[in-house]
Formats: C-alpha cells, structure tokens, sequence
C-alpha cells in the first residue's frame, strides 16, 4: 500500500502575511485530478472536520480564479486528515500562483482561511496549450447536473415518442380492419352467408325478402312454402331463424339473436345484436361507441382505466407511498370487462426510475424491470406516470 505524505497546516494564522508553500500542491501542466494529502491541525492536536467542507481558492500566475473541493480520502476528517482532488484547470498556466487559500466552512459560517502557495511547471511536451480558464468547481457540478438531466429528459421523451409511434400504429391497424369488407356497415349493403339463428322475435317494419324455415304468424305473402322460402316476414309476429342471410338494406328495432350471421348490406341494430355460440362476420365494418371507466390502486400507485368499444386505456398516476418491487406482482387487479385479451405490456416510471408493466389475461399485474419507489428514486420524486393499451373480449361491464 502507498503511503499517505501528509502536508500540515495549521487553522490558527498568527501572521497575516504568512503564507504556507506546500510542495504537494506543484503539479506539472497537463496534470489533473491530482490527490493531495492534507492534515489541518489547531495547534499541536489534529483539527476535527466532521461536518465541515474545505475548498482550495486559487488565483493562477495569469489571474484567472479556480476552486477546488472534491474530497476523495475522508476516512479521517475526525483528526484533520483528508484529501483533495485537484482538476486540471488549476494546472493550465505555468508560474507561482498570485494567491491562493483553503477556506474551512460548516454551513454558511466561515471559520477560518489558510493562506497557501505552489507552482505550476510549465509543460514543455504538450503539443497544445490552451489560455487558462475560469474553473469554479460548484458552478461546474451545477452544469454536469443539469446535462444529465437534459439527457435522462431526451431518453424519456424518446421512449415516450416511440411508445406512441407504436400505439398509433395499432390504432391504424384497427382502423384498417374495421373499415375492411370483414364488417357490416351502416351506410353500405351486408351479406350475411352462414347459418343463423334468431331465438328471439324479428321486427321488420317494411317485411323480410328470402327464405325461412318457418316465418310464424304472418300475413299471406310472408308464408313459407314447403322448401322454406318467403318474400318477406311480417315484423308484427316472433321470428325464430337458424341462420339468415341478407343480401341488402336491413332494420332491426329490437334485439337480434342468433346463431350465425352474415350481412353483406347495410343493417342497422337499434337495440344491438347478440351472436350466440357462432360468428358474425361483417364485410363492411363494425364499431362501438360504449365507455366505461374504473380505477385501481396500491399505495399511492393509481390507475384510471378506460374501455372505449374493445379498447382498453390505462393513465398511471398518483404519489407512490411504499416500494414496489421488481419481478413482483402488485396490489392491482384489472376488473372484468377490462382484461387484456392477451398478455400485454406498458410503461412506468417514478422519478428517474423506468419499469416495464405486465398485464395478464387473469387481470393480474406485475412489474418485470426496475422497482418503483416511495424514494431514492434515482434522485426523483415518487411521483408515478405511465400508460398502456390493448384489446379485450370481455363483456362490456354493465
């Protein structure tokens, strides 16, 4: 193990024009972070330095001011030792620095100034020189902290920005199926061609075109003939259909059941459209415009979730007030009628902190990267933001 040269200085400045050389502080041009060792003494004891902070001021041979108060050895500061690290900005101009002194403060209570002196070697093998700058080491952690957080704010806004590139392309790709022939459509022609059947009545005021197995009590242009068929069915009587097919323009004032449906025109469901035990398959598009809204919570870390048709939206919110682990399933439970029809994923983040959330079919919730915690989050605050989407196939929540 090196050993630790220790340059003594005193606290207690009996001449005012006094100043201590200390060879220690000599560094070569070029030099940086250069450890001095130090040893502040009240008179022949060892200076206690616990809760006290300790800069060197420097005035170099060219004027400019530098300080310096970046300890790295503090394993004695009860007895007055300790070490500085010295950036190269103080070794940037050769010669005797003007002046320079090393300030003992506790708070904002100045308790003493040490004058002191040392060399700068000019360096003779650099290949540039530049002219001595103003280096103030506070102002410069002020700076460094501020670029980090620019930077974890553009890989925020990034991930953000691509997050959304991904739930707009999802949203298109909906669109896209939607607008397909693979849905009905109000304002176009529907073809229903497999099987269907209607458990309950069907209403249709200007009567039903094509064939049917039975057509119940209707007038005599709606009767079945004996293979099936009829012009059209009288909307005052119950129907019951296996399977339907309609090939044009359709009316439904009241609820429809049935089995399996094609729809190949434009149809209209005034009290909606029930597929039991089948497919319905729509060539011309289909949407809803049903909303429903939930919250769940644990501890501080909230969730507002929004069912809009088979999209779900989660908005992650709220001050976290205990730790939420990593690789750990939380307090949520996402309710039926808002399951996930598939394992999907979001984001969160708590401070500086980013995590993955994971959300299963069963409506169970856990995280599978970085905790999210009460503190210490990174240097954050505790404050949660999040979002997620998919699509589910539960039934719309009453």
């Amino acid at each position: 193990m090196a050993v630790k040269n220790y340059a003594e200085l005193n606290i207690n400045i009996t001449d005012i024009n006094s100043t201590t050389f200390v060879p220690a502080l000599n560094g070569r041009q070029g030099d940086n972070n250069r450890e001095v060792f130090l040893w502040l003494k009240n008179g022949p004891q060892g200076y206690d330095l616990t809760g006290k902070t300790v800069t060197l001021f420097v005035k170099d041979a060219s004027g400019v001011v530098k300080t310096a108060s970046t300890m790295n050895d503090q394993t004695g500061l009860s007895t007055g030792h300790f070490s500085l690290l010295i950036p190269s900005e103080v070794y940037q101009a050769p010669g005797a620095v003007q002046d320079s002194y090393i300030q003992i403060k506790q708070n904002d209570t100045i308790i003493t100034s040490i004058p002191v002196s040392f060399n700068v070697i000019e360096n003779t093998m650099l290949v540039t020189q530049t002219q001595s700058q103003m280096y103030l080491d506070s102002v410069q952690k002020v700076i460094d902290d501020f670029n980090n957080r620019i930077h974890s704010a553009g890989t925020d806004l990034t991930s953000l920005e691509n997050a959304l590139k991904s739930v707009q392309v999802t949203i298109d790709n909906l669109n896209t199926q939607y607008n397909s022939d693979l849905f009905a459509q109000k304002g176009k022609d529907n073809e229903f061609k497999g099987n269907n059947t209607f458990d309950q009545k069907i209403i249709a005021p200007n009567g039903l075109q094509g064939k049917a197995d039975t057509a119940g009590q209707a007038d005599k242009s709606s009767y079945a003939d004996k293979s099936g068929t009829a012009d059209y069915v009288n909307s005052n009587n119950d129907q019951t259909f296996k399977s339907i097919n309609v090939p044009g323009w359709s009316s439904f004032d009241g609820g429809v059941s049935v089995t399996n449906i094609v729809n190949n025109g434009w149809t209209n469901f005034k009290n909606g459209l029930t597929v039991s035990g089948g497919d319905a398959i729509f060539y011309w598009g289909a949407h809803s415009k049903k909303t429903v809204e939930t919250n769940v919570w644990d501890n501080g870390l909230n969730a507002h979730i929004y069912r809009v048709g088979n999209i779900v939206v989660v908005q992650i919110y709220g001050s976290i007030l205990t730790d939420h682990g990593a690789f750990t399933t939380i307090g949520w439970k996402i309710p039926a009628g808002f399951r996930p029809a598939y394992e999907s994923q979001g984001i969160a983040s708590a401070g500086y902190t980013k995590t993955i959330m994971r959300y299963h079919p069963s409506g169970d919730v856990d995280i599978i990267d970085s905790p999210l915690k009460a503190s210490d989050n990174n240097g954050g605050d505790n404050y949660a933001y999040g979002f997620a989407v998919w699509a589910t196939t539960d039934d719309f929540p009453s």
